[in-house]
Order: C-alpha cells, then structure tokens, then sequence
C-alpha cells in the first residue's frame, strides 16, 4: 500500500494479520462467487482487504479507526465497488448494506462476540460468517454439552447457527504478536430454525440464570432467579417433564433441552398467582 500505515493502538487492542498464507487459507474457507457482496470488519492495514476485492462484486469494510479508514479510502480510491465505513461493528444498521451480504473477518479480540451477536441479529441478511477469534472464544463456542467450556455463549450460537471449526491460526502471524493464538471457524445461520418454536429473548434469559453459578444445580439457579414465582417442588416438577433430575447442571443441558426448558418454565411461570413473573430481569 503506497500510503503511510499508522502504528496500532494498544488501547483498541490493535493486533493485524501479516501472513499471506493465513489470508489464503481464509479465501479457501470463504468460497466466495464472483457476483458475492462481503463485508470485512476491522480492516485495519488491509491485508485480507486487498485479497478479497478483486474477487468479490462488491467489498464493503467497517473500519472503527478513522486513521485507517483515511489510509484505504486513499488506496482503494480507484476501485469503485470497494467501500471503506467509518463505523461502530457493534452498532452498524447492516440493513443499510445490499442483502444479502457474507461475512470475511478478523475480529477484534476484545469485541468479537459482541459483533458476533450484533451480526446474527440481522438474520437472515447475513448468508454465512468465516470470521477468526481468539482460541479459547471459539473452543467456548463449539463446545459440546457436559464439558467445561460450554456455556450460555455456546447455548446462544449453536441456537442460531451452524458452527464449523477451519483452522487453527499461531499468534506469530500478526503483528504486533499477541499473547493468544486465534481461530478461524464458520457460522451459518440457519434459514429455517431446527428448533421447537421459543422466544429467543426468553430462551436466553433463562439460559443466562441456568448458568449463573455453574457449580450450584440447575435447580438452584432456577430457584434463586424466580424466588417468588417458583417453590421448589414447582421446580421439582419441572425438571421432571423433562426428565431431568434434581441434581442436573446447567452444563448436562443441550440446546434442545434448553428450549423445552424455557417453553415449560414459561407454561408454569404464566400460571401462577405472583404479578408479572416472566416482566422484570432478574440480575
């Protein structure tokens, strides 16, 4: 790039990919058409930027530091169908982008998952998503019920998405090197859900409380997340439709338990006496 490249800042977490075969991998992993428009999100210097233009229809990048957007809307000045942003990944109406659109991108360490949340919100605009984040985020996203990475983080992807592990990525192939190694995986979202109709808000409310202390029962967390609209016999009974005992964890659950869960915990909490237990968040 013929323009001056700005130093990365610390307090924007600015880590950038410098190798190319890396870069290859993640086009391979893409699969893109000619005729696809893809959003790249934290350019940053612009190395999967300059590889993904000449193959895609249109390139559109979001890029938050305003001294790299400056940098590639001056290299790409002649390249009409590449569009650098100004924006917030975190906030951005991806509406206001051509439908539909794929996802190729290094996230930011830092604020990968809240992008990642913010993406799959605009389902089913988003076709698929081949994005690398830090190592230990994806072993917590791909994690199978009953082990010890799996959380509500998973329970929420793998509820919206299909997830692929691509490859692992060394931490020396960025510049400045950070202290974790990175990977590179694919999201598709599902078009159609596999799942029993839910609320998702409700589904991950009770998610959240089901995880809120792993190493208390499920039981326990229910109970101190409805402490007026639930006895424990009420909860009892519950785990019981669900052939569940009184001894299960959050982490033993799958995301179809979790659905039934929520549809069943709703059924009861909508037909007891306290005023509006299913209104206010629990904390």
């Amino acid at each position: 790039m013929a323009t001056k490249i700005p130093y990365p800042q610390k307090r924007l977490g600015q880590v950038f990919l410098r190798d190319s075969l890396v870069v290859e991998q993640i086009l391979q992993c893409a699969d893109l058409a000619p005729t696809d428009t893809v959003l790249e999100i934290g350019p940053g210097r612009g190395i999967l930027t300059t590889a993904l233009a000449p193959r895609v229809a249109a390139l559109y990048a979001l890029e938050i530091d305003v001294r790299y957007v400056q940098a590639l809307t001056q290299h790409f000045a002649t390249t009409p169908h590449v569009h650098i942003l100004w924006a917030d990944a975190r906030s951005y109406d991806y509406g206001l982008l051509p439908q539909p659109f794929v996802v190729v991108a290094n996230l930011p360490y830092s604020v990968g998952m809240a992008i990642v949340h913010h993406l799959l919100s605009f389902h089913p605009q988003v076709l698929r998503l081949i994005i690398m984040l830090q190592k230990e985020v994806v072993d917590r996203l791909l994690a199978p019920p009953d082990s010890s990475a799996y959380g509500a983080l998973s329970v929420f992807v793998q509820y919206a998405a299909q997830l692929t592990h691509q490859f692992e990525v060394s931490r020396q192939a960025f510049s400045p090197v950070p202290a974790v190694d990175s990977t590179v995986i694919s999201m598709v979202p599902f078009a159609v859900s596999p799942w029993p109709a839910c609320d998702p808000a409700w589904l991950f409310r009770v998610v959240k409380h089901a995880f809120a202390h792993r190493r208390k029962t499920l039981r326990a967390n229910l109970l101190a997340a409805f402490p007026t609209a639930l006895t424990r016999s009420q909860v009892t009974e519950v785990l019981t439709t669900l052939t569940l005992t009184e001894h299960a964890r959050a982490q033993e659950l799958t995301v179809l338990q979790f659905v039934h869960l929520s549809q069943v915990l709703r059924q009861r909490l909508q037909t007891t006496t306290t005023p509006d237990p299913l209104g206010a968040e629990t904390s």
